[in-house]
């Protein structure tokens, strides 16, 4: 089942995912960013996502921001106990049809250039190589949503 975050049931264990799942692959990743107040605050600024087995506990998550018609998607993590099993394109799939419910024409994001494994799971799912950012090893990445 995928839910709306509740914040009180689900931000401890995107906390983890985050520090666990995310922060190994950026270069410019800092203990500091990592809080669990700093990711409350980053999560707030949008809507989040969360997969989750009934009203049980979260495994995995997806949150998103909208910018001037587009949807920005700012981190995607599934507990590595489920992964391989769809989990994260249902997370994608919800978040870009939020996205498309909110007019937005566009979604974007950012993969780390040492995370091969989320660039391609990226690029099986339509998204493109807009931009390559050496000075935060990241790329930019971009699909149209219709």
């Amino acid at each position: 089942m995928i839910r709306k975050r509740v914040a009180s049931l689900d931000d401890s264990i995107i906390h983890r995912l985050v520090v666990e799942q995310i922060a190994p692959f950026s270069s410019t990743f800092q203990p500091s960013d990592a809080t669990p107040r700093q990711i409350r605050k980053r999560l707030d600024r949008g809507v989040t996502f969360v997969t989750a087995r009934g009203g049980r506990r979260a495994f995995g998550f997806i949150s998103t921001m909208r910018r001037k018609g587009e949807l920005f998607i700012d981190m995607l993590a599934v507990d590595p106990g489920v992964q391989g099993r769809g989990w994260g394109g249902q997370l994608l799939r919800a978040a870009e049809a939020y996205g498309r419910s909110k007019g937005c024409r566009q979604a974007k994001l950012f993969v780390d250039f040492s995370n091969e494994k989320a660039f391609g799971f990226y690029a099986r799912r339509g998204y493109r190589v807009e931009q390559q950012l050496p000075q935060v090893a990241c790329y930019l990445l971009g699909k149209p949503l219709r």
